[in-house]
């Protein structure tokens, strides 16, 4: 009796069985540990650490924080950039360990006379509410408010700086609903610095550089645990996710096995 196959016929047929196999196995497992355990990049820039919370650019949506949109970066001219609350900041420092996170305003990087201001159409303050994730880090030192459309000719106590062509800016450390001003109040940007004294307009301008503290307040302790046990931090579109060689964990690799994933 023949055999039904030709033995090179039959080791033709398990080659491309086996092929098939492969091409099919899932790999979005081992791509999440692969990718999400990347930074973010963002050409020279010196700021390479920038891993959980956030996502943008090489980073996937799945490998950041699952409970807070604003952890979207960008990355312009070779400079990190975060939105929050409709502000973009330049980052300018990511602790991992206390999740401080140093930024400073991009539409006043050039300095204040830089920033076209109007009733119509002014830049938002840089404020945080209390349910906000982002939260100043520590006492912020000061708040430099600037003031808009003030009659300068009329001021004696007040700072002002002159931006050329008749515009002035006032600024002032203080609480300025408490100065007698000839201003329209609609017209103040308060943003917090990190000096707690300012002359000129060149410390203005230095102060608005430096920027100031934040603190993310999600829960980084988890992600700090799934670190440590040698895996990569990200989520499901729902939950956390601790992304290790061998698969995705509900908490740190080596322990229980998250459910398969549909997306």
């Amino acid at each position: 009796m023949k055999p039904l196959l030709h033995p090179s016929s039959f080791l033709f047929f398990s080659v491309m069985l086996l092929m098939i196999f492969i091409i099919n196995i899932p790999t979005c497992m081992c791509n999440d540990y692969t990718d999400c355990n990347e930074a973010f990049e963002c050409g020279s820039s010196s700021i390479t650490n920038l891993k959980y919370p956030f996502w943008g650019n090489n980073r996937e949506e799945r490998c950041g924080s699952v409970s807070d949109p604003n952890m979207e970066l960008t990355c312009e001219e070779s400079v990190p950039k975060i939105t929050i609350n409709d502000v973009k900041y330049r980052i300018l420092e990511w602790d991992n360990t206390t999740q401080k996170l140093t930024v400073a305003r991009d539409d006043y990087w050039g300095g204040i006379c830089t920033v076209s201001v109007s009733v119509s159409d002014k830049p938002n303050n840089s404020t945080f509410e209390s349910a906000d994730q982002f939260q100043p880090y520590g006492s912020v030192s000061s708040q430099l408010n600037l003031l808009y459309n003030c009659d300068t000719t009329v001021l004696n106590v007040v700072y002002s700086a002159n931006c050329g062509g008749n515009i002035e800016v006032v600024y002032t450390l203080s609480d300025p609903r408490s100065l007698s001003l000839t201003c329209n109040l609609s017209v103040i940007i308060a943003i917090p610095i990190s000096v707690t004294r300012i002359t000129n307009l060149d410390d203005i301008n230095e102060a608005l550089q430096g920027g100031f503290d934040l603190r993310w307040m999600g829960n980084y302790a988890d992600c700090q645990r799934c670190v440590d046990s040698g895996g990569a931090c990200g989520n499901n579109g729902t939950e956390f996710r601790c992304f290790c060689n061998d698969g995705a964990y509900t908490d740190i690799c080596g322990s229980r096995k998250a459910p398969t994933s549909s997306m």
